[in-house]
């Protein structure tokens, strides 16, 4: 006579999610993975660090694995990627799947947020993406080094100048997705700029130029945000630029203020913005 094993009242235990159906613990079928032991304790804290964001709770509600998020998702439709695969690890507590979707798939997205629109539980799925993606930052991981490898210089001048596209940026090797009439365009951009009737839009070295003190205020923002020590994290080399950048007009913004404060400064001594230093 054949022998019936009971169920757990779990319903998670018959999820055909899990490639061997049977009654084990949850964190041992969590962990049915080939990370390496360093790997998989890595996985772990990675993941508890992104539940014991403030927001995980508000965003994560439920889930009746309805289909909803990943059907409406432009990039599930070419690439290896769905939103409700994330969501499923998560309800699972599966770090492990977690880790990998964090390190080769959470990337796809392209937060249009159309899956937090459409989730009839009102989760908040493009913002669990972006807390995978801030976490993925701050853990330094490769996949975020390598994403963010090619924005280097868009950081370097938002947070050294404010700008963040400069029209001498329009170039075809910095922004390939832009097609051959990107070639173009950066041929003729001098004349293009000129014509442009708002004057401060007529340069093609930067948008828009901000005074040294301005300049300064904008980057120590950064830096006591934590964006900084975030960057660092994943562009040593680009911190390292930033904060060199930083002290020195600090120290120029300083030694003009004592000169204005001992009433040694000449009119003329007054740059009229950091460029001119």
């Amino acid at each position: 006579m054949s022998k019936v094993i009971p169920l757990p009242d779990d319903p998670r235990v018959m999820d055909m999610a899990y490639v061997d159906q049977a009654i084990e613990p949850e964190e041992m079928r969590n962990f049915h993975s080939s990370l390496s032991a360093e790997e998989a304790e890595l996985a772990k804290k990675f993941w508890e660090a992104v539940k014991s964001d403030f927001r995980f709770n508000e965003y994560l509600r439920g889930c009746l694995n309805c289909g909803v998020c990943t059907s409406g998702c432009p990039a599930a439709k070419f690439y290896d990627y769905g939103p409700r695969e994330m969501i499923q690890y998560m309800m699972r507590d599966a770090a492990d799947k977690i880790w990998e979707f964090t390190n080769k798939k959470v990337w796809a997205c392209v937060q249009c947020y159309t899956c937090s629109m459409r989730c009839p539980f009102n989760n908040e799925i493009a913002g669990l993406i972006m807390l995978l993606r801030e976490y993925a930052v701050q853990f330094g991981l490769p996949s975020a080094k390598e994403i963010l490898a090619p924005y280097r210089r868009v950081l370097y001048t938002v947070i050294t100048t404010g700008n963040q596209v400069t029209p001498n940026m329009i170039q075809p090797d910095a922004f390939p997705d832009w097609g051959p009439q990107a070639v173009e365009e950066s041929k003729n951009m001098d004349v293009y700029r000129k014509a442009v009737p708002v004057d401060l839009l007529q340069r093609t070295d930067i948008g828009w130029q901000s005074s040294l003190q301005t300049a300064v205020e904008l980057m120590t923002i950064f830096i006591e945000s934590g964006a900084m020590d975030s960057i660092k994290k994943v562009d040593e080399d680009l911190y390292e630029m930033i904060m060199d950048i930083y002290e020195e007009r600090k120290q120029q913004l300083e030694e003009i203020r004592e000169k204005w404060e001992k009433g040694e400064l000449n009119e003329d001594e007054l740059p009229d913005n950091w460029m001119d230093l």
